[in-house]
């Protein structure tokens, strides 16, 4: 499950484009962000918990691609689509799944070493 979650060949590529010293930080940053989606999405309720998970997975869908998360980054595309032709329901499973699928990515790579 590892590599569908963390994609090492693009966290490499990232590190070659920015250097490697820098990844870390970024990651840092990367996994604060999803800390946060988390804990909004869970308090979030109703439409506005809808659109709050568009927000986020709009935004995942560039940061997850960037450092390789590539099942979340599916996932918030998959869910940026519903989105854009408002295929997205209340109280719908997606809410659920992208909370563990956050959670998956966050222990994932908080387990990872460059």
């Amino acid at each position: 499950m590892t590599m569908d979650v963390l994609n090492q060949n693009k966290i490499q590529e990232l590190a070659n484009e920015i250097g490697k010293d820098n990844v870390p930080i970024l990651l840092e940053i990367f996994l604060g962000e999803m800390d946060s989606y988390m804990v909004n999405l869970s308090q979030h309720h109703g439409a506005a918990q809808l659109v709050y998970l568009k927000d986020i997975s709009h935004a995942l869908k560039s940061s997850a691609a960037s450092f390789g998360a590539d099942r979340l980054c599916d996932f918030a595309t998959s869910i940026d689509s519903k989105a854009k032709v408002e295929k997205l329901v209340e109280n719908g499973e997606e809410v659920d799944m992208m909370l563990e699928l956050l959670h998956i990515t966050r222990d994932v790579y908080r387990a990872w070493t460059f």
